[in-house]
């Protein structure tokens, strides 16, 4: 059986949708957790659907709101889902027996596709793991010509097809089944991270336990950016930047350390000098990240304020 987490902020409508979608006689238990919504999320939900509502006070991320969600549960598999994604007909079924027809799995996720068109969104298709090339190519803009192999070892030579489960190093994160056993052992959800790069952190640990699978033909609308799109600039790049060097903190080498502390404050700071006084909020952003950088070439962990 699963248990079901869906985070929401402020977005009443989309998780009242996301819910009315959701419909699986494997789903043992659905919690939402409201995360400091002031639009009524919480009690619109509570009266359209019979599901567990937890509510917080202020928003914390994505990290400690799912947590928060699977602790109150028990089912095998845990189902971590975006509240912008809507479950097509049997695609929860097609997660769950990809993962129990390959005992060595720990976690499958879904396609995520158009909810006009159908078409597979490529942005949210499975990616390898960042490197620091992968940062360079990001701030000179080449991230769309900088194709690698989205999956790892032996399914290299297979590319992504719509009717063929593969091991991926990333999946897409807004929808994803985990054995709740090995999540509760590679410690959850690090809520260290706010919003971006929590779910890559969290494939790398659960890959190191078994394979993370790419299940195409499990296909969940996406409207995609639902949640970011009420972001300002300068949160985006707080949270995103802070992201990847908390990323580059926890899983590279000291020289991959420091390679990416550098070209994050020379990028950064070039940026908030540039902004100063077009922008002086996002300048400041910019400031910031460039000193948590610099933090990182000298050896700091990168954490959370």
């Amino acid at each position: 059986m699963i248990d079901a987490v869906i985070v929401t902020a402020d977005s009443r409508e989309m998780i009242l949708e996301c819910l009315d979608h959701l419909q699986s006689p494997l789903l043992e238990a659905v919690v939402v957790v409201d995360n400091g919504s002031t639009d009524g999320t919480a009690r619109a939900v509570a009266h359209r659907h019979k599901v567990r509502v937890i509510r917080l006070e202020e928003s914390s991320g994505l990290a400690e709101p799912y947590n928060v969600g699977a602790h109150l549960g028990s089912a095998e598999f845990v189902l971590f889902l975006n509240d912008d994604v809507l479950a097509d007909d049997g695609a929860i079924e097609k997660l769950e027996a990809s993962l129990r027809s390959s005992p060595s799995a720990v976690a499958a996720a879904g396609r995520m596709v158009d909810p006009s068109s159908g078409r597979t969104q490529i942005e949210y298709q499975p990616q390898c793991f960042p490197t620091v090339m992968r940062f360079v190519a990001a701030f000179a803009g080449l991230e769309r010509i900088w194709r690698t192999n989205p999956w790892s070892g032996k399914h290299r030579r297979h590319p992504l097809a719509d009717d063929r489960v593969v091991t991926v190093d990333q999946p897409p994160g807004a929808c994803l089944l985990v054995r709740r056993r090995v999540f509760e052992e590679v410690g959850g959800w690090d809520e260290q991270f706010e919003f971006w790069f929590e779910d890559v952190d969290l494939a790398r640990r659960l890959g190191k336990h078994g394979d993370v699978l790419y299940v195409p033909m499990a296909s969940f609308r996406h409207v995609g950016g639902h949640s970011a799109r009420r972001l300002s600039q300068a949160e985006i790049v707080r949270r995103s930047y802070r992201g990847a060097l908390r990323y580059a903190d926890k899983h590279f080498s000291r020289r991959q350390q420091v390679a990416t502390g550098a070209l994050f404050a020379f990028a950064s700071g070039t940026r908030g000098l540039l902004l100063r006084r077009s922008n002086r909020e996002l300048a400041g952003v910019y400031r910031r990240v460039a000193a948590e950088a610099l933090a990182l070439v000298v050896g700091k962990r990168i954490a959370r304020p």
